[in-house]
């Protein structure tokens, strides 16, 4: 009786074990990030289209290609220059 007590317990934990890994190999291969990692690696802001310097607010516009551009307060008027429409 005691060994099948034993027996049941050893494959519990192995199961948890198994189940627990394989969900950290999960979040490690995932392209799932987590917001509070993403927001703290976008504090510095982004880089501006045209000057490539780094912006804490960019505007969006879109080229007459249909390509994005962001620009920041000082190349805005390069982009309105362009005839861009803001998105």
């Amino acid at each position: 009786m005691l060994y099948v007590i034993v027996a049941v317990i050893l494959a519990i934990a192995l199961i948890v074990y198994v189940v627990l890994r394989r969900i950290k190999s999960r979040e490690a291969n995932s392209n799932i990030v987590s917001i509070d990692r993403f927001k703290a690696k976008q504090l510095g802001g982004q880089k501006c289209s045209y000057c490539k310097q780094m912006s804490g607010k960019l505007v969006f516009y879109a080229d007459h290609n249909g390509s994005v551009v962001g620009v920041c307060r000082q190349c805005r008027p390069i982009a309105e220059r362009k005839d861009m429409l803001p998105i």
